[in-house]
């Protein structure tokens, strides 16, 4: 197995692991609740940038465009605050993403050291944290997420990286960012949710985008690789 460090920020380090072949994720929020599954959530990709992690792998940035619609006729509170994606999934195409056929899925493993408090939470929600999305109603965000790569395919498939070639990219946002690994305090969420349940119902597990399609071309600047902040 082997594994890569993403710094997220810096006193937080998420590993990622992976087997060669296709990986199965073992995130124990593998299903988005009742109320993530309300939202949908489309990805816009807007840059990518590489580096090279040795002298055949090399780590590719994707920049990204969150947008989240209620899709329900119920109002939904969500975070404004939205953490890089820690599911990220590849597929050779859409099709394949629908049917959970991923080539590339790592497994993240969060590695943290001191950590900032959580922010009080009053008896409704803070405009400046949270915004509230009655239906059909959108919130858009940007994100970034990094994904590994092999210049040679072989390398590539007995690795667990991805060869160059086109694919389709899926995420999944954790849409309740104050608790660890991010933050100390743990709120408790039930009651956090029956104290606003006037104003909505709290999204806090996962949202699961669209697929995104993306290309690892053939030919690309490549300097050395460096953590990304």
């Amino acid at each position: 197995m082997r594994k890569i460090l993403v710094l997220l920020f810096p006193i937080s380090i998420l590993v990622l692991h992976y087997n060669a072949g296709a990986q199965e994720n073992r995130t124990a929020d593998a299903t988005a609740n009742q109320v993530e599954s309300r939202l949908s959530l489309h990805l816009e990709l807007t840059g990518q940038s590489y580096f090279h992690a040795d002298d055949d792998s090399f780590a590719a940035y994707l920049d990204l465009k969150l947008h989240f619609t209620n899709l329900s006729d119920r109002t939904v509170i969500l975070s404004r605050k939205i953490e890089p994606p820690s599911i990220v999934r590849v597929a050779r195409n859409a099709q394949a993403a629908a049917a959970d056929d991923f080539l590339y899925a790592p497994t993240p493993d969060f590695f943290v050291s001191v950590l900032p408090q959580a922010p009080a939470f009053g008896d409704a929600p803070d405009p400046n944290l949270f915004v509230v999305l009655a239906a059909e109603q959108s919130f858009e965000t940007t994100a970034q997420v990094a994904v590994f790569g092999a210049s040679n395919a072989a390398k590539a498939k007995r690795e667990g990286l991805l060869a160059k070639g086109n694919y389709a990219l899926q995420v999944g946002v954790l849409t309740w960012p104050y608790e660890w690994p991010y933050f100390t305090t743990k709120a408790d969420l039930q009651v956090l949710k029956r104290r606003w349940a006037k104003y909505g119902d709290l999204a806090t597990g996962y949202a699961y985008s669209d697929p995104a399609s993306f290309t690892l071309p053939e030919h690309f600047n490549n300097p050395p690789c460096k953590l990304k902040r």
